[in-house]
């Protein structure tokens, strides 16, 4: 078991929310999910008649500067789009968009030069396929000659979608497929942090409010396709207890395990740092306020409610890695739960620790952030 590739916390943002004094993660950000849109390129809803991915029947039919693909030009019921050479802008309320390479469009798409604007595959919007009939959810290359690829909505394709991504969509799972191009930690150009099928999970998940701690509403997280299913996993489980909302500290972020060479599975997007639940009565259960540390008898209602979900979800191998509080003072206010492969550990009190760290790094006090 290689545990030096499981423990990392927080995700890159322009928001900081504060936590705990104790045990706060060093990247405690409310997480913006990775996306294929210009910096600052979001337009207001008020000025749209048609956005990207829009049907259309004449230019006049989409946004300001954008065009209208044809039906009669390959587009079934018309298409709006307008050229990109590498990022496209979002709206509200519609699905993110992607600047495919013009090589799987129709020929007159070339119009536009060597990008053209379409949308992602959105499956909350689309169930079914995750795009409107007549267009298959479907791998093309980014435009501008980065090495990235990612599933957009093509005209008059069929659906490529891998099994996992099948499964999620079985599941009734609302989620948009994502890019995450490969990149490295700034301090580690030699390591490659790689997202495997990434998918932007929408909120509720099945019900379930995801909300990053002490954000005002939920908000998609970025993961590997794998991680999704674990997630809603954990999800199918809580909503079992009544619980209305998931609070957590980030899933995906690019970085090293704190003090060590080695990648964090928040790196590969099958990690999430759970910090809390809300449920249908109001009541609030905190990892950082309820958690009994020492104690494998809990005797709080909140405690004992912490204690059982997470020795479940360690029984029902919902996760291959799961630390508490019990496991060093990084985590005295989330559980940390990831997909290292080949791996089965529950970090409470008493686990011996696996190798791959020094041991010192371990002890409670003076525990660094993951």
């Amino acid at each position: 078991m290689l545990l030096a590739l499981a423990l990392a916390c927080g995700q890159p943002s322009d928001i900081r929310v504060p936590g705990p004094a104790t045990g706060t993660p060093e990247n405690t950000e409310e997480p913006v999910p990775p996306s294929d849109s210009e910096p600052g390129s979001s337009l207001p809803t008020a000025s749209l008649d048609g956005f990207i991915g829009s049907p259309c029947e004449s230019d006049g039919d989409c946004h300001p500067g954008g065009v209208c693909f044809r039906d009669d030009e390959g587009f079934p019921l018309g298409m709006c789009s307008e050229p990109c050479d590498e990022f496209c802008p979002d709206a509200p309320g519609y699905p993110t968009t992607f600047c495919a390479g013009v090589a799987r469009l129709p020929a007159a798409a070339a119009d536009l030069g060597d990008g053209a604007c379409t949308s992602r595959c959105d499956f909350s919007t689309y169930p079914d396929g995750g795009c409107r009939e007549g267009y298959g959810c479907a791998i093309a290359d980014r435009a501008g000659g980065a090495d990235v690829s990612g599933y957009t909505c093509l005209p008059g394709v069929e659906s490529e979608l891998t099994t996992c991504l099948e499964d999620l969509v079985a599941r009734g799972i609302g989620f948009e497929t994502g890019v995450v191009a490969d990149a490295s930690p700034a301090d580690h150009p030699e390591l490659t942090c790689h997202v495997e099928a990434p998918v932007k999970v929408h909120s509720p998940l099945l019900g379930v409010e995801i909300r990053y701690e002490g954000a005002a509403e939920g908000v998609g997280v970025t993961m590997s396709c794998d991680g999704a299913h674990a997630l809603a996993d954990t999800v199918e489980d809580v909503l079992l207890e009544d619980a209305t909302i998931l609070w957590h500290y980030g899933t995906y972020v690019c970085r090293t395990i704190s003090g060590t060479d080695s990648l964090s599975r928040h790196s590969f997007g099958d990690a999430i740092d759970i910090a809390a639940f809300t449920f249908a009565d109001g009541a609030r259960y905190s990892v950082y306020d309820h958690w009994e540390d020492g104690d494998d008898s809990p005797e709080t209602p909140e405690g004992t409610w912490l204690y059982d979900a997470v020795h479940r979800w360690d029984d029902d191998d919902l996760w291959n890695i799961l630390l508490t509080p019990e496991f060093n003072a990084a985590h005295d206010n989330h559980f940390h739960v990831d997909l290292t492969p080949d791996s089965d550990f529950l970090g409470v009190r008493g686990a011996v620790e696996p190798p791959g760290l020094p041991i010192e790094r371990f002890e409670r006090q003076n525990a660094p952030a993951y």
